[in-house]
């Protein structure tokens, strides 16, 4: 018998089935968590889960496991902001590479051509736009607060993005994060050629560092919580033990546990 639980904003109407036994409040929101033994997940509680994701309300499902590491996406997930999209916006390429983003994130597009098209309009800009673009990145609500009582747990915490390393590091930095991956933008007399150099960090390549990560700090793969929100996350998810969306595309509403639609702080629920 394992240990089911789900978190459902408790603003939704909705019927929980009636092995799910009775709810409590989290004290996160208005969101409120049920907690059962069982063999496995049965298909009524599944199915509520997927509906309610479906209808952009925050709703999770999972079997309790033992979490050692937290893997985060950046872009729309750790922040607000699409870094790509803000550094475009500088070059006046903004709605143009909006549209290519989203189409890449949705499944779309191949990433990495996606990501060199993109690139490819940033050639010229003053690598001084780092620091113009740094200041108008958010991170998220919650994570911050997330990311305290992880620590305090002794869960590593990694960022790992198809966005890229100077904004990346920064945003680990601030929240106390152990490692970062990302992409690196290639530069020349003060300023970006348009390329990027060094392995791309997609779908695979994400996947790769959660392996490599586990297998070098002496955690399973199925110990890991992932959170992401686009098409090259999927990768990584699919490894996880826990694989949560944050605003995700309609294509992980399916293969993950569940969805977040409000805060980070959703996640201290996942690994008490």
């Amino acid at each position: 018998m394992a240990r089911l639980n789900l978190i459902v904003s408790n603003q939704a109407a909705f019927q929980v089935p009636s092995h799910c036994g009775q709810k409590k409040h989290t004290g996160i929101h208005d969101q409120v968590f049920y907690s059962w033994q069982a063999d496995a997940v049965d298909d009524a509680t599944q199915n509520l889960r997927k509906t309610l994701n479906q209808q952009g309300i925050t709703a999770i499902l999972w079997q309790e496991s033992p979490i050692k590491a937290a893997f985060f996406d950046m872009d729309s997930t750790a922040i607000g902001q699409e870094t790509i999209v803000e550094l475009a916006a500088c070059a006046g390429k903004g709605d143009e590479v909006h549209r290519i983003t989203e189409e890449a994130m949705a499944g779309k597009l191949d990433f990495e051509e996606a990501l060199h098209k993109r690139v490819a309009t940033l050639k010229g800009l003053s690598t001084g736009i780092f620091e113009q673009v740094q200041k108008r990145l958010v991170i998220n609500p919650g994570l911050r607060e997330f990311s305290r009582h992880a620590k305090a747990q002794g869960i590593a915490l990694y960022l790992v993005s198809g966005g890229f390393i100077p904004f990346a590091q920064r945003i680990a930095q601030e929240l106390g994060f152990d490692g970062v991956h990302a992409n690196h933008l290639d530069t020349a007399n003060d300023q970006l050629t348009g390329t990027v150099s060094g392995t791309i960090v997609d779908g695979a390549e994400k996947r790769n560092f959660l392996e490599t990560t586990a297998r070098l700090k002496g955690f399973e793969p199925w110990e890991t919580l992932v959170v992401g929100d686009g098409a090259n996350d999927l990768p990584m998810m699919k490894l996880a033990g826990i694989a949560i969306g944050y605003h995700p595309k309609p294509l992980l509403i399916d293969p993950s546990h569940g969805a977040i639609y409000d805060s980070h702080q959703t996640l201290i629920s996942v690994i008490d």
